[in-house]
């Protein structure tokens, strides 16, 4: 009964599969072209390249996630882990700095901000055109972006103030981007989505440039202010020392003839400031040398396992796939209609 069902209806079937076809394959046609390129980081897990085992277990750490085998002991003392980077990168700090760099735009065939060229590709697909989502912007005040707080009692208001057409423009950036961690070797892939090939390898290569610069001013600042710390008492001990030489050298030239005592504990007291003041530069010297050293080993290595590349080929839309999902549905839909037409529903129900 099901099999002459279906030859009786089978142009009802075939055509309803071919409208739904061609409705796919339309739709399809009204999708902007997406191009997808992508960046593979292998990120050094452990804290300053050493492991709390100890030995040169921290610095195999990356080569042992890559073959998917996890060292225990190696993820270190750093606050920001592989799994935080696609926060980082979504984050409003890491994309209004982003929104300043310079990418090349092949179709002006110049250099220009990204913020620029946001502005000018802002264009909805065509079946958006008729479809508008409520924005919630539209409610607040317009001069929220020139509202000036006063601090608190000297107290310092850190927070985030944009308008909407900055928030507007950072929304459509991050949706360009996309940063994973893979679970297995723990490698950072960033991909990028744009309409043009060359802008999405180029904004994938801007978006691991300025992650990996994150990191490491995150991982060596405290070192760094430390480092510059030292370097001005450096300075401030060096001055300190020259002029101490400096006095000790006119006081011994003026006085040659040491016949007096008082002379003699003078000449002892200035030597005395001199080797203070050299040992006090010496001891600053030292500390800021192996800060220099400690700002080397905090720094974090991103070996760059498969840099940006120009995309060959389209990632979306798959029209193919759209029409031929189109059509199944189209059949889905049909075998439901026979469904009713070919069953008695007072029987069925009874």
């Amino acid at each position: 009964e099901i099999w002459r069902a279906l030859l009786k209806y089978k142009f009802l079937i075939a055509i309803t599969a071919l409208l739904f076809a061609v409705f796919g394959a339309v739709y399809s046609l009204t999708l902007n072209m997406v191009y997808e390129a992508s960046v593979r980081l292998v990120p050094e897990t452990s804290d300053g390249g050493k492991s709390s085992g100890g030995g040169g277990l921290g610095g195999l750490s990356s080569l042992a996630n890559l073959a998917g085998i996890n060292l225990g002991g190696t993820s270190g003392t750093d606050a920001i882990q592989p799994t935080m980077y696609p926060n980082i990168v979504q984050s409003i700090p890491f994309l209004q700095e982003l929104i300043n760099a310079k990418i090349y735009n092949p179709k002006i065939k110049k250099w220009q901000l990204i913020k620029d060229y946001l502005q000018e590709n802002t264009t909805n697909a065509p079946l958006q055109l008729f479809s508008r989502e409520e924005d919630p912007s539209e409610h607040f005040d317009k001069d929220l972006k020139n509202v000036v707080i006063p601090s608190n009692n000297g107290e310092k208001i850190d927070f985030i103030n944009i308008d909407k057409k900055e928030a507007g423009l950072l929304n459509k950036l991050k949706g360009f981007i996309l940063v994973e961690i893979e679970n297995k070797t723990s490698l950072i892939l960033i991909k990028c989505t744009t309409p043009d090939p060359i802008i999405a390898a180029n904004l994938a290569s801007l978006v691991q440039g300025q992650l990996t610069k994150y990191i490491v001013n995150y991982r060596t600042e405290k070192v760094r202010k430390e480092m510059e710390f030292l370097t001005s008492r450096q300075t401030e001990a060096r001055k300190r020392y020259d002029q101490a030489l400096f006095t000790f050298s006119n006081y011994k030239d003026q006085n040659r003839n040491k016949f007096l005592n008082v002379a003699k504990t003078q000449e002892k007291k200035l030597q005395y400031e001199v080797d203070l003041a050299f040992n006090l530069y010496s001891s600053l010297t030292s500390q800021l040398i192996e800060a220099q050293i400690r700002v080397q080993k905090e720094t974090p290595i991103f070996k760059v396992l498969e840099p940006a590349q120009v995309p060959l080929s389209r990632s979306s839309p798959k029209r193919s796939l759209i029409t031929i999902g189109a059509m199944f549905i189209g059949i889905f839909l049909s075998l439901i209609i026979v469904f009713f037409k070919s069953v008695n529903l007072k029987e069925l129900l009874s």
